[in-house]
């Protein structure tokens, strides 16, 4: 692209102004953005180097969309991750987003993909995780015995 910062303007029908600019992640990629299908949320995941993606959820209050807390927007895993990739898959109903987390150990000890649910809270403004479920997992000794990952 010689330069040019790439964009995806997210934008209000009919009157097709622009409430949110979406970056791209460090290598130049666009984000697949998945939204709610009442239209008042949307999610998607930017890499910000090649160890970490995490996710950024928008929502709409009154003619705006407003970034909310993600930072625990993940599930806990036991050991020393390496890597850990947070992507949002879909929204199961308005404010219940389903998203699946993989994580690379460090010294080749093994890899764990999950997928859970976040549902946020309006009272204290934050997700909160639940049904979370074992995709794949190798070396199960870095999974916690009271979640799946």
């Amino acid at each position: 692209m010689g330069g040019m910062l790439a964009r995806r303007r997210l934008t209000a029908l009919p009157s097709k102004k622009v409430v949110v600019n979406v970056g791209q992640d460090y290598e130049g990629n666009l984000p697949h953005v998945i939204r709610s299908s009442d239209s008042n949320w949307f999610a998607y995941s930017l890499a910000d180097g090649p160890r970490v993606a995490d996710s950024y959820v928008y929502h709409r209050s009154g003619n705006e969309f407003v970034r909310l807390e993600t930072e625990n927007l993940h599930v806990d895993v036991k050991g020393d991750v390496r890597n850990e990739y947070v992507n949002p898959i879909h929204w199961t109903k308005p404010a219940v987003l389903s998203l699946e987390q993989f994580d690379i150990f460090r010294g080749g000890s093994g890899d764990a993909t999950c997928q859970f649910a976040a549902k946020f809270d309006e009272k204290t403004g934050k997700f909160q995780s639940f049904q979370r479920r074992k995709l794949h997992l190798r070396n199960s000794r870095f999974c916690k015995k009271d979640h799946t990952c």
